[in-house]
């Protein structure tokens, strides 16, 4: 996509917020990240394909799958007590995502994000290459659906970069509601964040910036 285009679908605060984070991605030590908060209704979440299939997945079983993070990576999320749920296409394998309750410490930023009782975090949603123009996305989101109502849950939060409208339409489309945006700069050993409290932290140093949004 030329920079016109971008700028024609994106317009000028995020195209300008995409190129700084592509300018500080090449910079060691420096970042910038701006994302939309996005509730989805459970009312939107689509009915699970015909054929498939969304099961919650232990530590053990998810070994002896192949899926996007490695290893180390998934053991960090079930260490901090994420749930994975895996959609199958009979006994394909074809997706995960991970649901957190309570708060979710976000591995991007120095951010942790205070939820809702009536809601679970979503993150790290994968889907195999060959199944992304499939169902495998219904079938997620189905099972994802199941599984809040099954705990009591309305909702479902997520973090989306602004300029990732792949994501962020398919999230409209499910009813999905922008609760606010956060932006985070790092410098160094440094984050200056909006949205956040405190705005200046220490990166990796105590407990990190919070974002409440147990209000929303």
């Amino acid at each position: 996509m030329s920079f016109r285009e971008t700028w024609r679908a994106l317009g000028t605060t995020t195209t300008l917020s995409y190129a700084i984070g592509r300018v500080t991605a090449r910079i060691p030590g420096v970042s910038w990240h701006r994302y939309r908060l996005i509730a989805v209704p459970l009312s939107g979440m689509p009915k699970m394909p015909r054929g498939h299939v969304v099961r919650e997945l232990s530590a053990d079983a998810l070994k002896t799958l192949v899926i996007d993070a490695p290893l180390d990576v998934q053991q960090d999320r079930f260490a901090r007590g994420l749930i994975c749920l895996g959609a199958f296409d009979g006994e394909v394998l074809v997706g995960v995502n991970w649901l957190a309750r309570g708060q979710y410490d976000e591995d991007e930023v120095n951010v942790r994000f205070l939820l809702p009782d009536n809601a679970a975090w979503d993150t790290g949603l994968w889907i195999r290459e060959d199944r992304r123009l499939g169902r495998a996305f219904a079938a997620l989101w189905a099972g994802t659906g199941a599984w809040l109502a099954a705990h009591g849950l309305a909702r479902s939060l997520s973090r989306i970069a602004d300029y990732n409208l792949g994501s962020l339409r398919p999230h409209e489309r499910m009813g999905g509601r922008t609760l606010g945006r956060l932006a985070a700069a790092r410098l160094g050993a440094w984050q200056i964040a909006a949205g956040v409290r405190p705005t200046i932290v220490r990166v990796g140093a105590g407990t990190p910036a919070l974002c409440d949004l147990r209000g929303c």
